[in-house]
């Protein structure tokens, strides 16, 4: 079963809300642990085969859950970020091996990354926000503990800017933590 058809199920039966776009990220998981836990799975997020089995079989079945399903996530303050979106190069762990999203990007980091966007008033360019452990470890110079495993950290350029203009930009906001210059181009930000 392809992750689309996995969305369109989780959809049909109200608990996926976001768009068939094929990528199982973090609307996707949080769609398949709200329905695991509505019919007494394990509420991991993964769309394993007993969660195929079950949600088959509800479809078919036409019964309804225990508990009214909502919308998985609730309110989505992705909704609110205006220049990036969650499945975006850049965003996720392009690895291929863990789906995108072993965490969630920070709301704090997001938000912070559209201020600077907008201050920047120039497209801000992604290198690197979520990684798993395991393309952590195959990065050249990644630290073991890096910030970008709890979806606090971005790595980034601004077109047309140099590392060191765009380095004065972030370290003029108040939840920088850490930030410093990667290269030429690009720099890197974190947040508590």
């Amino acid at each position: 079963m392809t992750v689309m058809q996995k969305q369109h199920l989780l959809a049909y039966l109200g608990y996926y809300t976001g768009t068939m776009d094929g990528a199982f990220g973090p609307k996707s998981r949080a769609a398949t642990e709200a329905f695991q836990r509505d019919y007494g799975l394990t509420p991991d997020g993964v769309f394993g085969p007993l969660t195929q089995a079950r949600i088959l079989e509800v479809i078919a079945s036409g019964e309804t859950p225990e508990n009214t399903a909502q919308a998985a996530d609730g309110p989505d303050w992705w909704d609110e970020i205006q220049y990036f979106k969650q499945d975006e190069k850049g965003i996720a762990c392009p690895c291929g091996r863990c789906g995108g999203f072993p965490v969630e990007p920070a709301e704090t980091l997001m938000r912070l990354a559209d201020r600077v966007r907008e201050a920047a008033g120039a497209p801000m360019c992604p290198s690197s926000t979520v990684r798993c452990q395991a393309h952590n470890d195959e990065l050249s110079g990644s630290v073991k503990n890096s910030r970008h495993l709890s979806g606090k950290a971005m790595d980034f350029c601004i077109r047309g800017w140099g590392a060191a203009r765009t380095l004065a930009l972030v370290r003029q906001q108040p939840e920088v933590r850490y930030a410093y210059a990667i290269d030429d181009s690009y720099v890197h930000m974190d947040v508590n």
